[in-house]
């Protein structure tokens, strides 16, 4: 639970005249709306659409004090699988707490071998992703991962069944396997699919051989993910749900009905929420409902921004996040 008056010096340094982000200066402005208020009541403010992000440059969401502060930044961009890739920002404290430390606690907890060589498959460049595993091992003082650029919006540009996007896949395919071929690899940080070729392409005493596994980018079904654990069965498997814009939220536990992630954040907040005759109603423990986030970071400010994906809220946090028509998708998208 984020503390009230952590809220409340967030929200009077975004809507500052003179000191705040021009957004929601304007935002708060026009609406009249009251800091106390929507503190009181959340779901008092109407719902943050995610377009608003692609209209304006990034300093228009970011503190003038903060820009004005120079301190160093940094950028990540979403993946465009819902449409224009949309830019944010951290300051290091922030990407630290939303990225780097919800993993490394949960390493931890369960001795997941972070210290080790590492195989990361999947895209770098704007993406956040990219950036928190090299972030993660310089945090351990570990060896920077052998890396695969696997850029996940070409691959969508490319007709399905396409010999391009067969060549391409290819392309990635043989960097993974020479690596592995020759590099000892003890983690392995990659999307599903990339997850499920290595099922097949290594020999079972190869996957004996890896001691753990983190997975991102796009979604699986429970069944896969049990599938994993089989192929790998010395390996401490660690998925994780979030995206860009806000940080990610480790993996609680995980059985036959799915992944369950606990939610818990000083600076992110996480509501599951279904429509009701007066706006948006919070949905019990065991309900499903649409994902809906709220940031509340020195850099950048979102509030009630609703999610394409619908979960099961739990007394922790949600479970079996994914699209609205099926609970068999688990996205594990950061």
């Amino acid at each position: 639970m984020i503390n009230p008056e952590y809220k409340k010096n967030l929200l009077t340094l975004h809507t500052s005249p003179k000191d705040g982000s021009p957004y929601w200066i304007d935002f708060f402005q026009r609406n009249h709306l009251d800091i106390d208020e929507i503190i009181e009541d959340p779901l008092s403010i109407p719902p943050m659409d995610i377009n608003v992000l692609r209209q304006y440059p990034l300093e228009h969401f970011i503190p003038r004090a903060v820009l004005e502060s120079n301190r160093y930044l940094i950028t990540g961009e979403t993946s465009g699988f819902t449409g224009k890739p949309v830019i944010t920002a951290y300051t290091e404290q922030e990407f630290h707490n939303g990225f780097i430390q919800p993993f490394l606690d949960s390493a931890q907890s369960r001795s997941f071998p972070v210290k080790s060589r590492w195989l990361w498959a999947g895209p770098t460049g704007p993406h956040i992703i990219g950036k928190a595993v090299r972030a993660i091992l310089k945090c351990v003082n570990g060896l920077d991962p052998f890396s695969i650029d696997f850029d996940p919006r070409w691959y969508r540009k490319l007709p399905e069944d396409s010999l391009s996007r067969k060549r391409y896949m290819a392309h990635i395919h043989d960097q993974i396997m020479d690596i592995i071929n020759l590099q000892r690899i003890d983690v392995i940080f990659s999307t599903p699919p990339v997850i499920a070729m290595l099922c097949e392409e290594m020999s079972q005493s190869a996957r004996e051989q890896i001691r753990g596994i983190h997975y991102g980018g796009v979604g699986m079904s429970p069944e896969e993910y049990s599938g994993f654990h089989e192929s790998f069965p010395n390996a401490v498997h660690i998925s994780g749900y979030g995206n860009s814009l806000a940080g990610v939220f480790i993996e609680e536990s995980f059985d036959s009905d799915g992944i369950e992630y606990n939610t818990a954040s000083d600076r992110i907040e996480i509501r599951i929420v279904n429509e009701s005759p007066d706006g948006l109603a919070p949905c019990s423990i065991g309900e499903r409902g649409r994902v809906m986030i709220s940031r509340y970071d020195e850099s950048f400010l979102i509030l009630n921004m609703l999610e394409r994906d619908w979960a099961v809220r739990t007394s922790i946090g949600l479970k079996n996040p994914g699209p609205r028509d099926t609970i068999k998708l688990q996205k594990v998208l950061y």
